[in-house]
């Protein structure tokens, strides 16, 4: 039995698939059907950043006896404040909290593997409609830059999901559809070292 634990944001959670439930839901289905003994938990939760992960990911992943743990990161940490132009967690926190995540769980699990975030639609995102934050490509590139650097110095796999999406793919600018969702899922199962 392989034990997958996937920890991230609404995206992961699966914000907005009223089909399947999202990306990681439909990659429990897709392995649900297939002969391998795979467990997948999805501990995601809307709203989440590196700062959340570092509070809760250990004793979630422990609990479940983990061999994998996946993270899909950064969206939420490179939001802005569009009065005071602060970022929910600042490059320079986010680059220490992914080598802090990196450092923990390689003492839980065997195999790491990070996602970065989507692409947005700006038209929608600048700022979202329930709250003052402002989502950016470019910044969601930059933070995804952070992680995937410290993903190549450790030699951990990454994903790279920016620039699948179009705009049709989104429900608010933000958060994927259905099709968003398949298409994410298509991608990260192709890549996914399972």
């Amino acid at each position: 039995m392989s034990v997958i634990c996937i920890f991230g944001d609404s995206t992961a959670w699966g914000a907005w698939d009223k089909e399947k439930g999202g990306w990681v839901n439909r990659l429990w289905l897709d392995q649900a059907t297939s002969a391998e003994d795979i467990d997948i938990y999805n501990l995601s939760i809307s709203g989440g950043t590196t700062e959340t992960l570092l509070a809760r990911f250990e004793a979630e992943a422990k609990i479940r006896e983990a061999d994998t743990i996946i993270f899909q990161t950064g969206g939420n940490d490179a939001a802005y404040d569009r009065d005071t132009k602060e970022h929910l967690v600042s490059p320079e926190k986010f680059a220490k909290n992914i080598e802090e995540i990196i450092r923990r769980a390689r003492t839980l699990a065997k195999k790491i593997v990070f996602i970065g975030f989507d692409n947005c639609d700006e038209t929608k995102t600048m700022p979202v409609p329930w709250c003052n934050l402002c989502y950016t490509n470019d910044f969601i590139q930059k933070y995804n830059g952070i992680m995937k650097d410290a993903c190549n110095k450790h030699q951990i796999d990454f994903i790279d999901t920016f620039g699948l999406l179009e705009d049709s793919d989104f429900e608010d600018g933000l958060h994927p559809n259905a099709s968003g969702h398949q298409k994410l899922f298509e991608a990260i199962k192709e890549k996914l070292p399972l």
